[in-house]
């Protein structure tokens, strides 16, 4: 099969997947007095993916009197400018042409100097992934460390990952803090290594976008509900269109609602998410957006995983059942969280634009729940001790600012682009509560099996302290054409980092004490990318880290700030005019100052605040590869591995720093929908999750390790008519038995999910 048959192919594809019409061009063909144009294939299924995901634009065309191969009666086109980026739903696709966590602007996945990965919304409707856990689980070299029901930790590289919504920033290691339901994004975009050019200070692992789900210029419904194992039920309700005859007004509504139990006992949750966006085009340039987010999340016996053995079986883990729960029943654990954004696009003649974007979020978490000793269950009677009850009530405020100008320059007969901006972000977090220590001592002893026997204590308020860290910055970046074939990338930034803090409770709030001050600290990224052909790329980046420590000593004080640097090298590759994307990455990442719980104590201060010491020089590096989308039509796939190797280097510590990391992993996925006969439309899926064996600290002998482990995931789909289809999701086909989280001797252990069914009813209109 050639090019052009191929493209022919995609195109009859996209046109039946989305239910459209391609108009070719050669319908549209006139002759010279008319200056209208004729495309290439490439532009013609670049074309029908922006029309077919019906996203509003303009494009700036300029033609010349150049006649085509086909005759004088023909014009070529010279160039075209498209304002925008498309998204992915509707595409059937695996890939995205283009992502914005590299840089504000839309670049391709082979002009990127360091390794991305995409989770498009066909990925997330086809694996029925509805949380970000669930999204980045399925991300080459990204590790998921879950420390409850609720929240979770996600590692690259042996690092924590940034997160941006949207593309504003959000300064902090990404956790539960600001996770919103899956289905509000249109894709998930996943940057591997640090970020620093446009976040400022954060962490080396890389930085993860979350893109929402944008209005559209015609009226489109969509809908889903489902029902899966442990009485997991959920119901999603998305609404677009336009608010106005010419258009210039559209909206947007996503709604969901979700209410399940799980494979371990008592713990229940129900979910409720509202999204709405407004876009109102003030004039055919300039266009403003409205969006607002309110996500409530209450959950009952929320559970912290499961101890460890004691001393008798050197903490090893416990084998027991994957249903038992040592959460009470009285724990809880609720968010409410609400987001605010305005946005302000100006799209100029020349290529260039002006967005600035405003976020405000807020959101309350009160919980209350116990802790287990680090002690560890006595295999021999099969009790435990705990040490505390508490009960607190969080709350978060953010205020987000980022401006932003970027486009095309002309420089030495060469088209280059530049983005230039600045962001600041003010989060402010406060708590209130206590801990009732030593209340269970009374206690001793209590059956692992019985959790329902540890009392809920009145536990009165004693302690409140409020934090408020304001970080920002100016950076920009240049991409120059130096030759046709060879392009640099060079940006910095320079960023300004500050944290106070006072106490609020019992006593009248106190004046504030700064902990932490950085400013004017300079962090440069530069890369060089060569093509060798069309279709691949060969590439070398540098990038240097700095993230200021918020944790502090047994004295009270901050930890000095993290800085470190990263290489990287690979090759990249882009098939099939973009519908299939690969990649190989090597890397290295060393850096200072890392945080680490201080072992002399255990339990934390009086205060019941975490203490740590900062520990030496440390390095990551390995080897990810990773290819993506469809090598033929009706056929998408995702493969990728990584190898990952961690180990300090000035003799602060005897072993690797991230041991929750698996060596190898493997993640693969691919889904195949049949394109002609009596099956038209069945979709078929299967995937496979290995990786290699994790621990958790084993300095002192501890000997909780999980071994090597292989997870089968399958999917089956089919098109009822041309409304709605049908599918049936099964995880873990094999029922394996493994911990997908290893933590500390007292808790933080967490099974995997045992083998589990989800059948689901999506409409679209």
């Amino acid at each position: 099969m050639n090019k052009n048959q191929y493209n022919q192919l995609i195109i009859k594809y996209y046109s039946r997947r989305q239910g459209m019409k391609i108009m070719t061009f050669s319908a549209i063909r006139h002759n010279r007095r008319s200056k209208t144009f004729r495309l290439s294939t490439t532009a013609m299924l670049v074309s029908g993916l922006l029309f077919g995901a019906e996203t509003a634009f303009s494009a700036t065309v300029s033609s010349t009197d150049t006649p085509s191969e086909e005759g004088n009666n023909a014009v070529a086109l010279k160039g075209i400018t498209v304002w925008g980026q498309a998204p992915t739903e509707d595409t059937a696709s695996y890939t995205a042409q283009d992502v914005t966590v590299a840089s504000k602007l839309p670049t391709a996945l082979k002009d990127i100097p360091q390794s991305v990965s995409v989770v498009t919304r066909q990925r997330i409707e086809d694996q029925n992934l509805t949380t970000l856990d669930d999204a980045l689980q399925q991300v080459t070299g990204v590790t998921v460390t879950r420390n409850n029901t609720s929240t979770s930790q996600f590692r690259s590289r042996g690092f924590h990952l940034n997160a941006s919504i949207d593309g504003v920033p959000v300064y902090s290691a990404l956790g539960g803090s600001e996770q919103f339901d899956l289905g509000i994004y249109d894709r998930v975009e996943v940057l591997r290594g640090p970020a620093a050019l446009l976040s400022g200070s954060g962490e080396p692992g890389g930085s993860v976008n979350v893109v929402t789900k944008k209005p559209r210029d015609h009226f489109a419904l969509s809908g889903a509900l489902s029902a899966g194992s442990w009485d997991n039920y959920r119901s999603e309700l998305d609404v677009t269109g336009p608010l106005n005859d010419s258009g210039t007004l559209r909206a947007r509504a996503v709604g969901i609602w979700q209410d399940r139990d799980f494979f371990y006992d008592k713990t229940h949750q129900e979910k409720k998410v509202f999204y709405g966006v407004v876009e109102y085009d003030l004039t055919p340039d300039t266009t403003l957006s409205l969006t607002f987010t309110d996500q409530i999340d209450n959950i009952d016996a929320l559970s912290y995983g499961l101890p460890s053995y004691d001393g008798k079986k050197n903490y090893a883990l416990l084998d027991v059942s994957r249903s038992l729960n040592t959460a009470p029943e009285w724990a809880y654990f609720n968010t409410h969280t609400q987001e605010y954004v305005a946005g302000l696009e100006q799209r100029f003649n020349n290529g260039w634009t002006l967005t600035g974007k405003f976020r405000y979020l807020n959101k309350d978490t009160p919980y209350s729940d116990i802790s287990p000793r680090g002690v560890g269950v006595d295999p021999d009677t099969n009790t435990l001790s705990y040490s505390w009850v508490r009960k607190y009530d969080y709350e978060y405020h953010r205020h987000a600012l980022d401006l932003y100008a970027g486009g095309p320059f002309s420089l030495f007969g060469r088209e280059h682009q530049a983005l230039i901006g600045y962001n600041y972000d003010d989060y402010q977090e406060q708590y209130t509560g206590g801990r009732t220590w030593g209340a269970l001592a009374s206690q001793p002893g209590i059956s692992l099996f019985d959790s329902s026997a540890v009392q809920q204590y009145d536990v009165v308020a004693t302690q409140g302290k409020r934090t408020r860290t304001i970080q920002n910055g100016f950076y920009g970046q240049t991409r120059l054409k130096v030759l046709d074939s060879f392009t640099w990338v060079v940006g910095g930034r320079v960023s300004n980092f500050s944290v106070k803090e006072r106490d609020i409770y019992p006593a009248e709030p106190t004046t504030w004490k700064k902990t932490l001050s950085e400013s004017g600290e300079f962090t440069p990224y530069t890369g060089l990318i060569y093509e060798l052909t069309p279709q691949i790329s060969v590439y070398g980046s540098y990038s240097e880290i700095f993230a200021p420590n918020d944790e502090k000593n047994a004295q009270g004080t901050t930890l000095d700030p993290r800085k470190g640097e990263q290489y990287e090298v690979g090759v990249k590759g882009s098939f099939y005019d973009g519908a299939l994307n690969a990649s190989l990455a090597l890397f290295r990442v060393e850096e200072v100052n890392r945080a680490l719980s201080d072992p002399n104590y255990p339990d934390g201060n009086d205060n019941g605040e975490s203490v740590y010491i900062a520990g030496g020089k440390a390095r990551s590096e390995g080897v990810e590869a990773e290819i993506s989308g469809s090598p033929l039509p009706g056929w998408d796939i995702t493969a990728g591995y990584a190898f990952l190797t961690s180990r300090y280097l000035d003799g602060t510590e005897t072993e690797a720093y991230s041991l929750d990391e698996p060596k190898h992993s493997f993640k693969l996925w691919s889904h195949y929908r049949v394109q002609s006969g009596a099956l038209d439309g069945l979709g078929l899926g299967a995937g496979l999750y290995a990786v290699s064996h994790y621990s958790g600290d084993r300095t002192n002998g501890d000997d909780r390790v999980q071994g090597g482990y292989a997870l089968v995931n399958a999917t089956v789909s089919y098109p009822i008519n041309k409304n709605f289809t049908v599918s049936l999701n099964a995880e873990n086909l094999t029922d394996r038995k493994y911990y997908e989280s290893i933590g500390t001797r007292g808790t933080y252990n967490i099974y995997g999910a045992p083998r589990n069914f989800t059948l689901s009813l999506r409409a679209k209109f």
